[in-house]
């Protein structure tokens, strides 16, 4: 609804005076300077690592599981009884480190973006004088705009002055 209103606003006062506007995407340049690319690239190794414990996990489950139906019909009951409850604490364990890891990585994830945006604002509000401009509005998943010309895009300008910074 701001967003609505912004853009109403915008477009009433090109009526009465030149307004300049920007557009920026700050996911894309997250994603194309420098730091964002060396983020990611870490972020994902960790999560490959991750999931090399998980599907180690896996195996030594599956290697149980399968140990426990070649022996099933010359276990006693007690000791067959044991061996699922081993299995079941297996899955459950499994289970429980793929959320504490997924849980990690997106609390992970969503630090280290509000960080970029964070060091964003203030790059963008300069871009944005240097060009002249009056508004400068967010294009992204979640934006309402259709079109962008690119004489108002200034996602490359404002990712080369990122990477410059660093």
């Amino acid at each position: 609804m701001l967003r609505l209103a912004l853009c109403m606003l915008a477009t009433a006062g090109i009526a009465q005076a030149q307004v300049k506007i920007g557009i920026v995407d700050a996911e894309v340049v997250i994603q194309k300077c420098a730091k964002g690319k060396a983020f990611f690239e870490a972020y994902q190794k960790e999560v490959k690592a991750k999931q090399g414990d998980i599907d180690t996990m896996i195996e030594t489950y599956r290697a149980k599981e399968k140990d426990a139906q070649a022996k099933a019909a010359s276990m006693s009951q007690e000791a067959l009884s044991d061996l699922r409850a081993e299995l079941q604490r297996l899955q459950t364990d499994i289970k429980r480190k793929q959320e504490d890891y997924q849980r990690e990585m997106q609390i992970k994830l969503d630090g280290q973006l509000e960080q970029f945006r964070r060091e964003l604002a203030p790059l963008i509000r300069q871009v944005a004088q240097e060009q002249g401009l009056d508004l400068v509005l967010n294009y992204g998943p979640e934006t309402n705009i259709v079109f962008i010309s690119d004489k108002i895009n200034i996602t490359s300008t404002v990712t080369q002055k990122y990477d410059e910074m660093q």
